[in-house]
């Protein structure tokens, strides 16, 4: 049997006392971690000492308003000035559908439109709407459609 020397390498000596002394240390705070755990309690702490814990309520996003307020990407970060922020308040979307046809009878006045956005057709009279646009007047050849202030005509096609 071949006997174990080591001193062979000075480095091995220090590392075995190195992990030797990680091991003391380990052994040490986990004794001192059981026995503390044991003695603390709730009856023993002074109520000067306690922590209450409260659950987290957010708070309302009125709270924000001032951050909310300011342009983000802004170089002074003041408020925007009235006007621009009634821009930006209402998202303008042009209105998708395509005028296909038209039909007027005594009775009633019918477009027949496709809507672009999903290729449906719908046949709408005056006073309907549709993605917040009103169809506010059928002619021959023109269906108009307004939202607000803006307005906007469809006028038919002819086939060649």
């Amino acid at each position: 049997m071949k006997k174990l020397t080591i001193g062979g390498n000075h480095l091995t000596l220090y590392l075995l006392l190195g992990c030797a002394l990680l091991a003391g240390i380990l052994a040490i705070e986990s004794h001192n971690l059981v026995q503390t755990h044991g003695e603390i309690s709730l009856e023993t702490t002074p109520a000067s000492n306690r922590i209450e814990r409260t659950n987290y309520t957010a708070p309302a996003i009125a709270a924000f308003s001032e951050i909310t307020e300011r342009p983000l990407f802004s170089e002074d970060r003041k408020p925007l000035a009235p006007s621009v922020k009634a821009a930006m308040a209402a998202p303008v979307f042009p209105l998708r559908l395509q005028l296909e046809g038209v039909a007027i009878t005594p009775e009633a006045k019918i477009a027949v439109v496709r809507d672009l956005s999903n290729n449906k057709m719908l046949q709408l009279t005056a006073g309907m709407t549709h993605q917040g646009w009103e169809l506010t007047s059928i002619t021959n050849t023109v269906a108009t459609f307004t939202r607000g202030e803006q307005s906007q005509e469809l006028v038919l096609k002819k086939l060649k």
